[in-house]
């Protein structure tokens, strides 16, 4: 078994994290909570999505958000852009890596963004060259690469024609979801590993849900896949409101300390992700 030295933690808490919570946590309380995982050791962050806000209204100062957000170096801001206008709102801002998304599943796609998959695939692929020309990096993000919500098992043919046309557009690195906590150790080793092989000179992340109690073992089975970067959110908050029975995300704190046990480094103060969930918690409970 492989046991790299370091695993890349990404988090998602203020994008992902929030999506799905009925409360609107405030602009000012998001900057802070920002400045807190970034003192935790967080060098990559998800921090919002340039949707409409009547998709998204836990999201809907993204424009706001995005204007204030203070430069720092070693630092990337990430956000997810769902087509043109989207790209159009990013660029002002310091934002460096814009996530473009859609679903390997086109049952899922029309639920989230009312396209079907070759639809959204249209558009991703055009928004990644307009992002590459204007010197933004680009992320390739796949949601149910493992299972449906509504179709069940996705066939791996599927995310593999997804991640070809991404790829071959401009993407700069590639994320596989299991966006309802699906998935097993055996099928995350073994897609993971057919996309390693597939596309080895691209980056690849996992975005985790831990349902059925798999979420850790996935984790493993992920590196062993040749995966080193996961995104997790404080507290485990998350889902997808467009996915029934989603559920949160993977919680930082427990995947640090179990990467940490095993002698990987995360770059993250485990006491901080402690006091990250507690603050997130009171957050969206007072907003």
């Amino acid at each position: 078994m492989q046991f790299p030295e370091r695993i890349e933690l990404r988090d998602v808490t203020l994008r992902d994290g929030l999506q799905n919570e009925r409360a609107f946590v405030p602009t000012q309380a998001k900057l802070e909570l920002l400045d807190a995982l970034v003192a935790a050791g967080f060098r990559d962050l998800e921090v919002t999505s340039f949707v409409r806000a009547d998709r998204i209204p836990p999201l809907r100062d993204a424009d706001v958000l995005a204007q204030q957000l203070p430069e720092r170096a070693g630092v990337t801001y990430r956000a997810l852009v769902p087509n043109a206008r989207g790209l159009e709102r990013l660029l002002p801002t310091p934002i460096g890596m814009a996530v473009v998304f859609l679903s390997a599943s086109t049952a899922h796609n029309e639920a989230n963004v009312q396209r079907t998959t070759e639809a959204s695939l249209v558009i991703a692929k055009e928004v990644i060259r307009e992002a590459v020309a204007a010197g933004r990096r680009v992320a390739a993000a796949i949601a149910t690469s493992f299972v449906c919500p509504f179709t069940g098992l996705v066939p791996f043919a599927d995310v593999e024609r997804v991640a070809d046309a991404l790829m071959e557009a401009g993407a700069h690195e590639l994320s596989v979801a299991d966006t309802i906590g699906r998935a097993t150790p055996r099928m995350v080793y073994e897609r993971c590993a057919a996309l390693r092989q597939r596309f080895p000179g691209v980056p690849l992340a996992l975005h985790l849900h831990d349902p059925m109690g798999y979420g850790l073992a996935n984790v493993l089975a992920a590196i062993q896949a040749g995966v080193t970067a996961f995104d997790v959110a404080q507290a485990g908050l998350g889902g997808c409101p467009y996915a029934p029975g989603a559920p949160g995300n993977l919680q930082a704190s427990r995947v640090a300390a179990f990467l940490e046990a095993q002698g990987m480094e995360t770059g993250t103060r485990l006491e901080a992700l402690a006091d990250l969930d507690v603050r997130f918690r009171q957050a969206v409970s007072a907003a």
